[in-house]
């Protein structure tokens, strides 16, 4: 069950200069992209309890794209008030209104270490099961 989201900022809220060189490196055969990338300057973590009984809860680092998406959007729409949106969007809304899931997966540089690579957060129903309804054409 998720507890609550921690949002941090960042050590290095810049990309280091080896970051950028990385960033910044030309190919051969695509042009780059039109503007740099930019970092987003904050940690976002799930504290969360899982099914074993003898859970003492986890913190884990999220680097779900959505939410870097969201914090970029609500940042320029909302100002300083995006913490806000945010927090309503991702926390609120995935323990009250969602049935929410993890995909997880570790780093190369750190295989024993897993993170939120992503969100999956299908709709509740009123009986608190999960609600999935697919489009068909």
């Amino acid at each position: 069950m998720i507890e609550k989201l921690e949002i941090r900022e960042s050590l290095e809220p810049k990309w280091t200069p080896k970051q950028l060189q990385i960033l910044r490196q030309k190919s051969l055969f695509e042009s780059g992209p039109k503007q740099e990338l930019e970092k987003i300057p904050f940690y976002f973590y799930y504290h969360f309890t899982c099914d074993d009984a003898s859970c003492n809860g986890h913190k884990v680092s999220c680097a779900d794209w959505e939410m870097g998406e969201s914090y970029r959007k609500w940042r320029s729409q909302y100002g300083e008030m995006w913490k806000e949106k945010f927090r309503q969007r991702y926390e609120t809304e995935m323990t009250q209104r969602n049935d929410t899931h993890f995909f997880v997966g570790t780093l190369l540089q750190y295989p024993g270490t897993w993170i939120i690579i992503g969100l999956f957060y299908p709709p509740m129903s009123p009986q608190g099961e999960i609600t999935f309804s697919p489009s068909l054409p």
